[in-house]
């Protein structure tokens, strides 16, 4: 082992060896934060050493094709943890600046799995052309909000493939369901972005009547607000309990399947949508029978400032989009659609459910100052400031937050602010990547 390698494998040993326990809160961070950029580092440094020891063709000595088969057998690596470390070393290759980024411990394996997922969608040569770019916000950005940027950058550069990726969707899904020898049932399905989104909310809405139903159980039963150990029900029963009851509620209609009632939002920016209007449009009025959408859709200009999402965060195609304006309503935010004012002032305290679509339409994520991923309709309206402090129930007012972290800020309203970064990337605006 060269001296580098000897030299960091003893100060880790040195490290291994400080006590941690007992050290103020702010050095605990520092520490944290610290180890994750060393992580990083020495993930960068593996890839290295993997690289310079398949060069050369070391492992074929052994008999093994890969490193993976010689480090299973001489460190005792799991196929799997092997396999992940040669993955990354391979895709560094292509990928100077990430690695660099990653050498400086500013960026994870996890990042250059999506940029590699770029470059494999748009090819090396633009790829190349905005490495630069997509590299600075993986450092930058929140997690999340970095794989959606990434994600726009593929949409915009490449349309058809796009589409024909969401096609191939549509024609792999598939559910399976059987009973078992003792009786049972076990359910398993795929479905394509759309069809789980509109499956997901009716589900979660299940969920959550039957989370209700256990609350009011308990507390009745306990006399006050009840542990969540306490419910009758766990999460996964609930679970399932709700997949019964959208069976039974389906039987119960009877005769042929009604109407469905399900309500998709997507969001997108109006000269994104005026383009696909002027495309519908082409096709009413146009006698050719051999009108292509697909080519009308090629001539849809996707600018940075262009937004194709469901309310989730989720991207979809123009087709998608596209479908929407066939078969649903076109909703803007500016005016409520019923006249609903999205102002009450000090005149109420809870919010609207047209003042809280206009703030899930304004957020894509949980607004927690320190960083969240939580998304959907599980989100609540929440005043800012506090409306026992004189918040207004206004849109203008007010953000999202999940119920956790809307807690955490009513409890800790009157502490010190905590140390640390703060997260600002939870508005719903196209990150800015490539043409």
């Amino acid at each position: 082992m060269i001296r580098e390698l000897a030299d960091l494998e003893h100060h880790l040993d040195l490290a291994n060896k400080a006590t941690l326990h007992g050290l103020p809160g702010e050095t605990k961070a520092e520490n944290l934060v610290g180890m994750s950029r060393l992580l990083s580092k020495l993930a960068a440094l593996d890839a290295n050493v993997i690289t310079s020891f398949e060069s050369t063709g070391e492992q074929r000595v052994q008999g093994h094709a890969s490193s993976i088969g010689w480090l299973q057998h001489n460190s005792g690596d799991h196929r799997d943890d092997a396999a992940r470390r040669r993955r990354l070393a391979l895709r560094l290759r292509n990928h100077p600046l990430a690695e660099q980024a990653m050498q400086a411990g500013r960026i994870t394996a996890r990042h250059v799995d999506v940029l590699d997922n770029a470059r494999r969608a748009v090819g090396d040569d633009l790829y190349r052309d905005h490495e630069a770019q997509l590299v600075d916000k993986a450092c930058r950005m929140r997690f999340s909000d970095f794989e959606v940027a990434v994600t726009y950058f593929i949409h915009r550069n490449r349309l058809r493939d796009v589409r024909d990726q969401e096609d191939k969707q549509v024609q792999d899904r598939w559910a399976h369901a059987s009973r078992t020898l003792e009786g049972c049932g076990a359910i398993d399905a795929w479905m394509p972005p759309l069809d789980f989104t509109i499956w997901q909310n009716e589900f979660q809405r299940l969920i959550d009547h039957l989370y209700a139903a256990d609350v009011a159980e308990a507390t009745e039963r306990l006399g006050r607000r009840p542990l969540s150990g306490e419910l009758a029900r766990d999460g996964a029963q609930r679970r399932s309990d709700a997949m019964l009851l959208m069976a039974q509620r389906s039987a119960a209609f009877g005769g042929e399947v009604g109407p469905s009632r399900f309500v998709v939002t997507m969001h997108g920016d109006t000269d994104l949508v005026a383009q696909l209007l002027d495309v519908l449009f082409e096709a009413l009025d146009t006698d050719d029978d051999d009108f292509d959408l697909d080519e009308a859709l090629d001539r849809v200009e996707l600018s940075p400032h262009s937004l194709h999402e469901l309310e989730d965060g989720t991207i979809v195609s123009l087709n998608t989009l596209l479908l929407a304006l066939l078969t649903g309503t076109i909703r803007g935010y500016l005016h409520d659609p019923d006249g609903m004012p999205l102002r009450f002032g000090r005149e109420r305290r809870l919010f609207t459910k047209p003042q809280a679509d206009a703030l899930r339409a304004r957020f894509r994520r949980c607004c927690h100052p320190f960083g969240c991923d939580r998304t959907g309709g599980r989100l609540q309206a929440d005043h800012t400031p506090e409306w026992e402090d004189g918040g207004l129930t206004d849109v203008d007012d007010a953000d999202l937050k999940c119920g956790p972290h809307n807690r955490w800020k009513h409890n800790t309203k009157h502490r010190p602010p905590p140390e640390g970064s703060r997260d600002d990337g939870q508005r719903r605006t196209p990150p800015q990547t490539g043409p």
